[in-house]
Protein backbone atom coordinates (compact mmCIF):
# COMPACT_ATOMS: atom_id res chain seq x y z
CA UNK A 1 0.00 0.00 0.00
CA UNK A 2 1.30 3.59 -0.74
CA UNK A 3 -0.35 6.71 1.02
CA UNK A 4 0.16 10.09 -1.06
CA UNK A 5 -0.54 11.73 -3.82
CA UNK A 6 3.44 12.98 -4.56
CA UNK A 7 5.21 12.13 -7.84
CA UNK A 8 7.48 9.80 -5.45
CA UNK A 9 4.21 7.74 -4.67
CA UNK A 10 3.12 7.25 -8.48
CA UNK A 11 6.49 6.43 -9.39
CA UNK A 12 6.33 3.73 -6.60
CA UNK A 13 2.90 2.58 -7.70
CA UNK A 14 4.29 2.35 -11.25
CA UNK A 15 7.35 -0.05 -9.86
CA UNK A 16 5.26 -1.67 -8.11
CA UNK A 17 2.90 -2.71 -10.54
CA UNK A 18 5.65 -3.49 -13.02
CA UNK A 19 7.14 -6.13 -10.14
CA UNK A 20 3.78 -7.57 -10.56
CA UNK A 21 2.26 -6.96 -6.69
CA UNK A 22 -1.16 -6.06 -6.15
CA UNK A 23 -0.78 -2.42 -5.37
CA UNK A 24 -3.31 0.47 -3.29
CA UNK A 25 -2.97 3.57 -3.50
CA UNK A 26 -4.13 6.09 -1.02
CA UNK A 27 -5.19 9.42 -2.41
CA UNK A 28 -7.13 12.87 -0.97
CA UNK A 29 -10.21 12.89 -1.41
CA UNK A 30 -10.43 16.17 -3.71
CA UNK A 31 -8.41 16.91 -6.57
CA UNK A 32 -6.67 20.21 -5.21
CA UNK A 33 -3.24 21.78 -5.65
CA UNK A 34 -1.89 20.85 -2.60
CA UNK A 35 -2.02 17.23 -3.30
CA UNK A 36 -1.33 17.69 -7.05
CA UNK A 37 2.10 15.92 -8.15
CA UNK A 38 3.34 18.62 -10.28
CA UNK A 39 2.39 21.79 -8.50
CA UNK A 40 6.10 22.64 -8.22
CA UNK A 41 6.37 22.91 -12.10
CA UNK A 42 3.91 25.62 -11.98
CA UNK A 43 6.62 28.60 -11.93
CA UNK A 44 8.74 26.48 -14.33
CA UNK A 45 5.44 26.81 -16.84
CA UNK A 46 5.38 30.07 -16.38
CA UNK A 47 8.75 30.76 -16.79
CA UNK A 48 9.01 29.31 -20.25
CA UNK A 49 6.00 31.55 -21.72
CA UNK A 50 7.52 34.78 -19.90
CA UNK A 51 10.72 34.05 -22.08
CA UNK A 52 8.89 33.78 -25.26
CA UNK A 53 6.57 36.58 -24.64
CA UNK A 54 8.38 38.97 -22.10
CA UNK A 55 7.51 42.76 -22.15
CA UNK A 56 9.74 44.79 -24.45
CA UNK A 57 11.27 46.61 -21.11
CA UNK A 58 8.12 47.90 -20.70
CA UNK A 59 6.46 48.21 -16.98
CA UNK A 60 2.40 47.37 -17.48
CA UNK A 61 -0.15 48.62 -15.53
CA UNK A 62 -1.41 45.11 -15.20
CA UNK A 63 0.02 41.74 -15.87
CA UNK A 64 -1.93 39.30 -18.46
CA UNK A 65 -3.61 36.56 -17.51
CA UNK A 66 -2.88 34.56 -19.91
CA UNK A 67 0.64 33.24 -19.27
CA UNK A 68 -0.89 31.89 -15.97
CA UNK A 69 -3.61 29.72 -17.86
CA UNK A 70 -1.21 28.33 -20.06
CA UNK A 71 0.53 27.21 -16.99
CA UNK A 72 -1.91 25.52 -15.56
CA UNK A 73 -3.16 24.11 -19.27
CA UNK A 74 0.93 22.60 -19.30
CA UNK A 75 0.87 21.06 -15.85
CA UNK A 76 -2.95 19.41 -16.42
CA UNK A 77 -1.27 17.74 -19.59
CA UNK A 78 2.08 16.67 -17.25
CA UNK A 79 -0.28 15.33 -14.57
CA UNK A 80 -2.42 13.12 -17.18
CA UNK A 81 0.83 10.97 -17.55
CA UNK A 82 0.15 9.46 -14.30
CA UNK A 83 -3.13 10.17 -13.69
CA UNK A 84 -5.46 7.97 -11.46
CA UNK A 85 -6.91 6.92 -13.94
CA UNK A 86 -4.05 6.24 -15.88
CA UNK A 87 -2.82 4.17 -12.70
CA UNK A 88 -5.89 2.73 -12.64
CA UNK A 89 -5.82 1.15 -15.98
CA UNK A 90 -2.41 -0.40 -14.98
CA UNK A 91 -3.73 -2.58 -12.27
CA UNK A 92 -2.92 -0.12 -9.37
CA UNK A 93 -6.50 0.16 -6.74
CA UNK A 94 -7.30 3.98 -6.16
CA UNK A 95 -8.91 4.58 -3.20
CA UNK A 96 -9.53 8.10 -2.01
CA UNK A 97 -9.90 9.47 1.33
CA UNK A 98 -7.58 10.42 4.23
CA UNK A 99 -6.69 8.10 6.81
CA UNK A 100 -4.16 6.90 9.95
CA UNK A 101 -2.46 3.69 11.26
CA UNK A 102 -3.96 1.52 13.26
CA UNK A 103 -2.34 -1.06 15.05
CA UNK A 104 -4.84 -2.93 16.75
CA UNK A 105 -5.62 -5.94 16.55
CA UNK A 106 -3.01 -5.52 13.63
CA UNK A 107 -1.54 -3.38 11.35
CA UNK A 108 -4.13 -1.50 9.40
CA UNK A 109 -4.56 1.57 7.68
CA UNK A 110 -8.00 2.63 7.97
CA UNK A 111 -9.73 5.26 5.18
CA UNK A 112 -13.51 6.46 6.20
CA UNK A 113 -14.70 3.10 7.44
CA UNK A 114 -12.50 1.19 6.07
CA UNK A 115 -9.57 -0.92 7.16
CA UNK A 116 -6.78 -1.71 4.29
CA UNK A 117 -4.04 -3.99 5.83
CA UNK A 118 -1.37 -4.74 3.43
CA UNK A 119 1.96 -6.53 3.90
CA UNK A 120 3.93 -3.36 3.34
CA UNK A 121 3.28 0.21 3.71
CA UNK A 122 5.29 3.16 2.06
CA UNK A 123 4.39 6.89 3.07
CA UNK A 124 4.79 9.40 0.16
CA UNK A 125 2.76 12.27 1.83
CA UNK A 126 5.44 14.62 0.72
CA UNK A 127 5.29 18.04 2.19
CA UNK A 128 3.40 21.10 3.00
CA UNK A 129 3.75 24.74 2.38
CA UNK A 130 5.76 26.26 5.09
CA UNK A 131 4.25 28.29 8.21
CA UNK A 132 6.61 31.28 8.74
CA UNK A 133 6.66 32.69 11.62
CA UNK A 134 6.53 36.49 10.92
CA UNK A 135 4.03 38.66 12.91
CA UNK A 136 1.46 39.74 11.30
CA UNK A 137 2.13 38.01 8.42
CA UNK A 138 -1.16 35.27 8.98
CA UNK A 139 -3.29 38.01 9.36
CA UNK A 140 -2.32 40.14 6.22
CA UNK A 141 -2.19 36.86 4.18
CA UNK A 142 0.25 35.23 1.54
CA UNK A 143 1.07 33.02 -0.97
CA UNK A 144 3.09 29.70 -1.25
CA UNK A 145 3.59 27.80 -4.34
CA UNK A 146 -0.04 26.22 -4.58
CA UNK A 147 -1.90 28.99 -4.48
CA UNK A 148 -0.32 30.45 -7.67
CA UNK A 149 -2.95 28.85 -10.04
CA UNK A 150 -5.50 30.55 -8.18
CA UNK A 151 -4.62 33.57 -9.26
CA UNK A 152 -6.26 32.85 -12.57
CA UNK A 153 -9.73 33.92 -10.92
CA UNK A 154 -8.47 36.92 -9.51
CA UNK A 155 -6.35 39.88 -11.17
CA UNK A 156 -2.44 39.42 -11.47
CA UNK A 157 -1.01 41.72 -8.24
CA UNK A 158 1.82 43.96 -10.21
CA UNK A 159 4.07 44.39 -7.13
CA UNK A 160 5.38 41.05 -5.00
CA UNK A 161 7.67 40.58 -2.36
CA UNK A 162 9.07 37.33 -2.30
CA UNK A 163 10.54 36.12 1.27
CA UNK A 164 13.08 33.06 1.48
CA UNK A 165 16.27 31.81 0.38
CA UNK A 166 14.90 28.48 -1.22
CA UNK A 167 15.12 28.08 -5.30
CA UNK A 168 11.75 28.62 -6.48
CA UNK A 169 11.68 32.12 -5.45
CA UNK A 170 14.44 33.06 -7.39
CA UNK A 171 13.40 31.52 -10.39
CA UNK A 172 9.65 32.79 -9.88
CA UNK A 173 11.48 37.02 -9.28
CA UNK A 174 12.85 36.42 -12.56
CA UNK A 175 10.00 35.25 -14.37
CA UNK A 176 7.58 37.47 -12.33
CA UNK A 177 9.80 40.28 -13.54
CA UNK A 178 9.60 39.07 -17.27
CA UNK A 179 5.57 39.18 -17.13
CA UNK A 180 5.75 42.80 -16.52
CA UNK A 181 5.53 42.67 -12.46
CA UNK A 182 7.75 44.68 -9.90
CA UNK A 183 9.41 42.07 -7.78
CA UNK A 184 11.35 42.70 -4.41
CA UNK A 185 13.38 39.69 -2.95
CA UNK A 186 13.80 39.42 0.61
CA UNK A 187 16.58 36.48 2.09
CA UNK A 188 18.29 36.24 5.65
CA UNK A 189 21.66 34.90 3.83
CA UNK A 190 24.38 36.63 3.20
CA UNK A 191 23.94 35.53 -0.90
CA UNK A 192 21.11 33.88 -3.04
CA UNK A 193 21.43 30.30 -3.16
CA UNK A 194 23.34 30.01 -0.35
CA UNK A 195 24.17 26.27 -0.78
CA UNK A 196 26.00 27.42 -4.55
CA UNK A 197 29.44 28.57 -5.31
CA UNK A 198 29.60 32.06 -4.20
CA UNK A 199 30.91 33.05 -7.70
CA UNK A 200 28.56 31.45 -9.20
CA UNK A 201 25.61 32.65 -7.11
CA UNK A 202 26.53 36.48 -8.05
CA UNK A 203 26.44 35.74 -11.40
CA UNK A 204 22.70 34.54 -10.93
CA UNK A 205 22.32 37.43 -8.92
CA UNK A 206 23.91 39.81 -11.22
CA UNK A 207 21.47 38.95 -14.09
CA UNK A 208 17.74 39.03 -12.14
CA UNK A 209 19.28 42.62 -10.84
CA UNK A 210 19.89 43.52 -14.60
CA UNK A 211 16.35 42.04 -15.44
CA UNK A 212 14.47 44.62 -12.44
CA UNK A 213 14.93 42.26 -9.54
CA UNK A 214 15.34 44.57 -6.43
CA UNK A 215 17.17 41.92 -3.99
CA UNK A 216 17.96 42.39 -0.34
CA UNK A 217 20.46 40.27 1.23
CA UNK A 218 21.40 39.04 5.21
CA UNK A 219 17.84 40.99 5.95
CA UNK A 220 15.25 40.13 8.69
CA UNK A 221 11.62 40.85 8.47
CA UNK A 222 10.45 42.20 12.17
CA UNK A 223 6.16 42.38 10.59
CA UNK A 224 3.79 42.75 8.21
CA UNK A 225 0.64 44.50 8.18
CA UNK A 226 -2.21 45.74 6.31
CA UNK A 227 -2.14 49.25 4.76
CA UNK A 228 -5.47 50.43 2.87
CA UNK A 229 -4.66 47.94 -0.15
CA UNK A 230 -1.44 47.30 0.63
CA UNK A 231 0.57 44.76 2.40
CA UNK A 232 3.33 46.51 4.33
CA UNK A 233 7.06 44.67 5.29
CA UNK A 234 8.89 46.13 7.89
CA UNK A 235 12.57 45.44 7.63
CA UNK A 236 14.20 47.20 10.41
CA UNK A 237 13.36 51.32 9.73
CA UNK A 238 12.64 50.87 6.15
CA UNK A 239 9.29 50.17 4.83
CA UNK A 240 8.31 47.99 1.75
CA UNK A 241 4.92 48.05 0.06
CA UNK A 242 3.63 45.40 -1.69
CA UNK A 243 0.48 43.76 -3.68
CA UNK A 244 1.66 40.28 -3.31
CA UNK A 245 4.01 38.23 -0.82
CA UNK A 246 4.74 34.75 -1.79
CA UNK A 247 6.81 32.77 0.42
CA UNK A 248 9.73 30.36 -0.80
CA UNK A 249 10.53 28.81 2.49
CA UNK A 250 11.87 25.26 3.40
CA UNK A 251 8.37 22.67 3.69
CA UNK A 252 7.63 20.99 6.45
CA UNK A 253 6.79 17.09 6.05
CA UNK A 254 3.00 16.02 5.88
CA UNK A 255 3.09 13.41 8.92
CA UNK A 256 0.25 14.97 11.41
CA UNK A 257 -2.28 12.86 9.98
CA UNK A 258 -0.90 9.72 9.81
CA UNK A 259 -1.21 8.75 13.46
CA UNK A 260 2.15 7.47 13.94
CA UNK A 261 2.62 7.64 17.27
CA UNK A 262 0.27 4.59 17.60
CA UNK A 263 2.54 2.54 15.22
CA UNK A 264 5.41 3.60 17.42
CA UNK A 265 6.89 5.32 13.95
CA UNK A 266 9.76 7.61 14.93
CA UNK A 267 9.79 11.24 13.40
CA UNK A 268 10.24 15.03 14.06
CA UNK A 269 10.30 18.32 12.96
CA UNK A 270 12.42 17.52 9.82
CA UNK A 271 10.43 13.85 8.82
CA UNK A 272 10.09 10.44 9.20
CA UNK A 273 13.65 8.40 10.34
CA UNK A 274 14.28 6.07 8.05
CA UNK A 275 17.34 3.39 8.02
CA UNK A 276 19.65 2.91 4.65
CA UNK A 277 16.74 0.72 3.52
CA UNK A 278 14.04 3.31 4.12
CA UNK A 279 12.46 1.08 6.57
CA UNK A 280 11.44 3.15 9.45
CA UNK A 281 11.17 2.09 12.94
CA UNK A 282 7.88 0.38 12.05
CA UNK A 283 9.47 -3.32 9.83
CA UNK A 284 6.06 -3.03 8.12
CA UNK A 285 6.42 0.86 6.95
CA UNK A 286 8.68 2.25 4.99
CA UNK A 287 9.22 6.07 3.76
CA UNK A 288 10.39 8.01 0.86
CA UNK A 289 10.77 11.52 -0.44
CA UNK A 290 10.37 15.13 1.27
CA UNK A 291 8.11 13.41 4.31
CA UNK A 292 12.07 12.15 5.56
CA UNK A 293 13.43 15.57 5.04
CA UNK A 294 16.00 14.13 2.61
CA UNK A 295 17.39 17.14 0.57
CA UNK A 296 20.58 16.84 -2.51
CA UNK A 297 22.71 19.15 -2.05
CA UNK A 298 20.53 21.51 0.29
CA UNK A 299 17.40 21.65 -1.53
CA UNK A 300 14.88 19.22 -2.70
CA UNK A 301 14.94 17.24 -5.72
CA UNK A 302 12.21 14.99 -7.66
CA UNK A 303 15.28 12.74 -9.04
CA UNK A 304 16.15 12.15 -5.41
CA UNK A 305 12.60 11.19 -4.68
CA UNK A 306 12.14 9.06 -7.39
CA UNK A 307 15.37 7.44 -7.30
CA UNK A 308 14.45 6.80 -3.38
CA UNK A 309 10.54 5.72 -4.14
CA UNK A 310 11.96 2.36 -6.40
CA UNK A 311 14.09 1.77 -3.95
CA UNK A 312 11.83 1.48 -1.54
CA UNK A 313 9.07 -0.41 -3.57
CA UNK A 314 11.87 -3.42 -4.01
CA UNK A 315 12.38 -3.20 -0.10
CA UNK A 316 9.21 -3.47 0.42
CA UNK A 317 8.54 -6.37 -2.17
CA UNK A 318 11.45 -8.66 -1.49
CA UNK A 319 13.31 -10.69 1.42
CA UNK A 320 16.56 -9.18 0.02
CA UNK A 321 17.14 -5.58 0.93
CA UNK A 322 19.09 -3.06 -0.63
CA UNK A 323 20.61 -0.22 0.90
CA UNK A 324 20.15 3.36 -0.31
CA UNK A 325 23.45 4.44 -1.68
CA UNK A 326 24.03 7.73 0.00
CA UNK A 327 26.85 8.32 -2.04
CA UNK A 328 24.49 8.00 -5.44
CA UNK A 329 22.85 11.57 -4.09
CA UNK A 330 25.98 13.51 -4.62
CA UNK A 331 25.85 12.02 -8.05
CA UNK A 332 22.31 12.89 -9.00
CA UNK A 333 22.30 16.41 -11.12
CA UNK A 334 20.44 19.08 -9.68
CA UNK A 335 19.24 22.85 -10.71
CA UNK A 336 18.11 26.17 -10.83
CA UNK A 337 15.81 27.04 -13.83
CA UNK A 338 17.08 30.93 -14.15
CA UNK A 339 18.25 32.36 -17.34
CA UNK A 340 20.88 31.29 -17.45
CA UNK A 341 20.17 28.01 -15.48
CA UNK A 342 22.55 26.94 -13.12
CA UNK A 343 23.36 23.17 -12.99
CA UNK A 344 25.99 21.18 -10.57
CA UNK A 345 26.50 17.61 -9.58
CA UNK A 346 28.78 15.81 -7.11
CA UNK A 347 31.69 17.62 -5.31
CA UNK A 348 31.20 21.68 -5.05
CA UNK A 349 33.48 23.82 -6.39
CA UNK A 350 34.03 25.09 -2.32
CA UNK A 351 34.14 21.94 -1.33
CA UNK A 352 36.85 21.38 -3.14
CA UNK A 353 39.09 24.59 -2.75
CA UNK A 354 38.31 24.44 1.11
CA UNK A 355 39.73 20.33 1.45
CA UNK A 356 43.00 19.91 2.18
CA UNK A 357 43.52 17.02 -0.97
CA UNK A 358 46.36 18.02 -3.04
CA UNK A 359 45.57 16.23 -5.72
CA UNK A 360 42.12 17.97 -6.76
CA UNK A 361 42.40 20.36 -9.71
CA UNK A 362 39.26 22.56 -10.68
CA UNK A 363 39.27 22.77 -14.65
CA UNK A 364 37.31 25.75 -16.39
CA UNK A 365 35.56 26.73 -20.05
CA UNK A 366 34.29 30.07 -20.95
CA UNK A 367 31.00 29.69 -22.99
CA UNK A 368 32.81 32.35 -25.06
CA UNK A 369 34.85 29.95 -26.56
CA UNK A 370 32.18 27.99 -27.78
CA UNK A 371 31.05 27.62 -31.55
CA UNK A 372 27.13 27.58 -30.91
CA UNK A 373 27.67 30.08 -28.09
CA UNK A 374 28.92 32.84 -30.39
CA UNK A 375 26.89 31.96 -32.99
CA UNK A 376 23.31 32.08 -30.76
CA UNK A 377 25.17 35.53 -28.74
CA UNK A 378 25.03 33.61 -25.61
CA UNK A 379 28.14 33.58 -24.34
CA UNK A 380 27.65 33.85 -20.67
CA UNK A 381 28.40 31.20 -18.77
CA UNK A 382 30.69 29.20 -17.00
CA UNK A 383 32.01 25.50 -16.83
CA UNK A 384 33.57 23.59 -13.86
CA UNK A 385 34.78 20.37 -13.79
CA UNK A 386 36.74 18.69 -10.63
CA UNK A 387 39.37 16.07 -11.04
CA UNK A 388 41.80 14.47 -9.28
CA UNK A 389 45.42 14.60 -11.43
CA UNK A 390 44.64 10.81 -11.92
CA UNK A 391 41.90 11.92 -13.76
CA UNK A 392 38.90 10.80 -11.72
CA UNK A 393 35.69 12.93 -11.88
CA UNK A 394 34.45 14.34 -8.56
CA UNK A 395 31.87 17.17 -9.51
CA UNK A 396 31.15 19.69 -11.95
CA UNK A 397 29.16 23.14 -12.09
CA UNK A 398 27.98 24.90 -15.19
CA UNK A 399 26.16 28.35 -15.75
CA UNK A 400 25.00 28.97 -18.69
CA UNK A 401 22.73 28.41 -21.78
CA UNK A 402 21.38 24.35 -21.64
CA UNK A 403 23.35 23.93 -18.75
CA UNK A 404 20.72 21.34 -17.04
CA UNK A 405 21.14 18.94 -20.34
CA UNK A 406 25.50 19.59 -19.86
CA UNK A 407 25.43 18.52 -16.59
CA UNK A 408 23.48 15.05 -17.44
CA UNK A 409 26.49 14.00 -19.53
CA UNK A 410 28.86 14.76 -16.73
CA UNK A 411 26.48 12.81 -14.40
CA UNK A 412 26.54 9.85 -16.78
CA UNK A 413 30.19 9.87 -16.43
CA UNK A 414 30.42 9.98 -12.54
CA UNK A 415 27.96 7.46 -12.32
CA UNK A 416 30.10 5.27 -14.70
CA UNK A 417 33.46 5.90 -13.07
CA UNK A 418 34.84 7.55 -16.34
CA UNK A 419 37.63 9.72 -16.34
CA UNK A 420 38.35 13.34 -17.76
CA UNK A 421 40.81 11.44 -20.60
CA UNK A 422 37.12 9.76 -21.68
CA UNK A 423 35.29 13.04 -21.73
CA UNK A 424 38.24 14.52 -24.42
CA UNK A 425 37.25 12.40 -26.47
CA UNK A 426 33.28 12.77 -26.69
CA UNK A 427 31.66 12.65 -29.85
CA UNK A 428 30.31 15.91 -29.70
CA UNK A 429 28.95 17.64 -32.88
CA UNK A 430 30.58 20.94 -33.64
CA UNK A 431 27.46 23.27 -33.41
CA UNK A 432 26.53 22.17 -29.78
CA UNK A 433 27.28 23.31 -26.61
CA UNK A 434 28.95 19.86 -25.65
CA UNK A 435 32.00 21.23 -26.99
CA UNK A 436 32.35 22.67 -24.34
CA UNK A 437 32.55 19.42 -22.15
CA UNK A 438 35.41 18.38 -24.49
CA UNK A 439 37.18 21.89 -24.25
CA UNK A 440 36.80 21.38 -20.32
CA UNK A 441 38.70 17.84 -20.23
CA UNK A 442 41.34 18.91 -22.63
CA UNK A 443 42.32 21.69 -20.43
CA UNK A 444 43.18 18.76 -17.60
CA UNK A 445 45.51 17.44 -20.04
CA UNK A 446 47.27 20.80 -20.50
CA UNK A 447 47.12 21.19 -16.74
CA UNK A 448 48.50 17.67 -15.94
CA UNK A 449 51.23 17.90 -18.47
CA UNK A 450 52.62 21.42 -16.58
CA UNK A 451 52.56 19.22 -13.35
CA UNK A 452 54.49 16.40 -14.81
CA UNK A 453 56.90 18.32 -16.76
CA UNK A 454 59.77 17.26 -14.33
CA UNK A 455 58.99 13.50 -15.32
CA UNK A 456 59.31 14.22 -18.64
CA UNK A 457 62.52 16.31 -18.61
CA UNK A 458 63.81 13.24 -16.49
CA UNK A 459 62.55 10.29 -18.76
CA UNK A 460 64.44 13.03 -21.88
CA UNK A 461 67.98 13.01 -20.00
CA UNK A 462 67.51 9.04 -19.40
CA UNK A 463 67.13 8.32 -23.17
CA UNK A 464 69.35 10.86 -24.42
CA UNK A 465 67.28 12.41 -26.38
Amino acid sequence: MIIGATSAARVAAIEAVNLQARVALVLPPEASWQSHPCRDLYPHALAQIAEVNRPNQVRLSQPASYPWKYASLAIDRIEQQSSPALLASRGVDIVLGTGEFCRRPHLTFNVHNRSLRARAYLVATGSLPPCPLIPGLQETGYLVVDKLPTLIETSIPLHWAIIGEETIGVELAQTLVRLGCRVTLIIETEQILPYEDLDLARQIQAQLEADGVNIYLSTRISSVNLDLNSKVIQCGEERISVDEIFIALPERPLVETLNLVDVKVDYNEKGISIDKKLRTSHPQIYACGSVCGNVLGGYTSNSLTEYEAKIAVKNALSWRKTKIDYQSYNYLPWAVYTDPPLARVGMTVDTATNSNRRDLIILEENFKNCTQSILTNKTSGLIQIIVTRKGRILGAAIIGQNASELIEIIAIAIQHRLKITDLNTFPSLSLSYAELIARTAQAWRESVGDQRGWQNNWLKRWLNI
